[in-house]
């Protein structure tokens, strides 16, 4: 089993997001056991598996999926 790709969640809260594609997708606001929330703006607001978090670099989470892909992702 490989090793997660954010050990410690509470370092990413309120960090920016991009896709795998590069777009700005908005920031983490909550996380729980196997999911990620991402809120951008009303009626964009994103809950993931924290599998598809590809990593971070210190300033952004990047996902790996695309942004056309996250869609399906989204909170009605």
């Amino acid at each position: 089993m490989s090793e997660p790709a954010i050990l410690n969640w509470e370092r990413v809260m309120h960090k920016n997001v991009r896709s795998h594609d590069g777009v700005d997708v908005g920031t983490i606001i909550a996380d729980d056991a196997d999911t990620v929330t991402i809120y951008k703006g009303s009626g964009r607001e994103y809950k993931l598996p924290k599998t598809l978090v590809e990593g971070f670099n210190g300033a952004e989470v990047w996902l790996g999926v695309t942004y056309r892909e996250l869609m399906s992702y989204k909170i009605q």
